[in-house]
């Protein structure tokens, strides 16, 4: 009993385990009337959710930003929908007549 008996047994073991191993293998032929369903899709609609700024900015400078042509700021016949000016202006508060100066950058919290 110098191995001729294990040889045999060990190719019989062998064999038994990828005979087994085999049998959680796919299946040989497909079953081409199983149709898998579909998800359906649905439309899920968010409204999403718009948290004002803790502060604004205004001034020239940030209307120049903002606006599609900037140096109709300094246009005097410029259409009413660039401005009219007011909105950067500081008044004197003492005479609301009399302009006091420009808004160059503004923060308003």
């Amino acid at each position: 009993m110098n191995g001729t008996f294990l040889r045999p047994v060990f190719i019989f073991l062998v064999a038994v385990a990828l005979l087994d191993a085999s049998s959680f293998a796919q299946q040989a032929a497909s079953d081409a009337s199983f149709v898998a369903p579909k998800p359906k899709k649905t439309k899920i609609e968010s409204n999403p959710i718009e948290n004002p700024a803790p502060y604004d900015i205004n001034g020239v400078v940030a209307q120049a930003f903002k606006m599609k042509h900037p140096l109709q700021l300094m246009n005097p016949l410029a259409p009413r929908k660039y401005g009219d000016g007011h909105d950067n202006v500081t008044w004197d508060p003492d005479n609301p007549e009399k302009p006091k100066g420009i808004i160059l950058f503004g923060l308003q919290w």
